[in-house]
């Protein structure tokens, strides 16, 4: 299936977030997933991740997890200074503090004009640990 590749934000309270909606483009209504990343932010494998799942008939999302801290779209390495950058965050960010950033995107997603407005969630390392209820 042939996808949209976008950035588009959701409102934040401490500011927009870079998230990465991929739907299908084939003009239809697909069920939504927020793909809640690594401690290395939105990296090229977790890209992948999200148009493997576009590519099967969801629209996907990708927010930055550590939008308070670092610039939009800032990726951490995959190197000891990014695992020692992203491991360093996860820490100061509590995990009450992420759970506005899913219900943002959730709430994102539920609206889109591509998404029928069933929703999913997935996590990847830290994101598998602050993950909402799926609605």
């Amino acid at each position: 299936m042939i996808i949209k590749d976008s950035e588009q934000s959701t409102r934040h309270a401490v500011r927009p977030d870079a998230d990465l909606p991929l739907p299908p483009q084939a003009p239809a209504r697909y069920p939504g997933i927020l793909l809640f990343s690594e401690i290395f932010q939105v990296t090229g494998p977790i890209r992948r991740t999200a148009a493997l799942l576009a590519g099967h008939g969801f629209v996907v999302a990708v927010p930055e997890i550590y939008h308070e801290f670092e610039p939009a779209g800032t990726v951490l390495a995959y190197d000891q200074a990014g695992a020692d950058r992203g491991n360093a965050l996860k820490t100061t960010k509590s995990l009450p503090r992420m759970t506005p950033t899913p219900s943002t995107v959730l709430g994102f997603l539920q609206v889109h004009e591509a998404c029928t407005g069933k929703l999913g969630v997935l996590g990847i390392c830290i994101g598998g640990t602050s993950l909402p209820a799926p609605r």
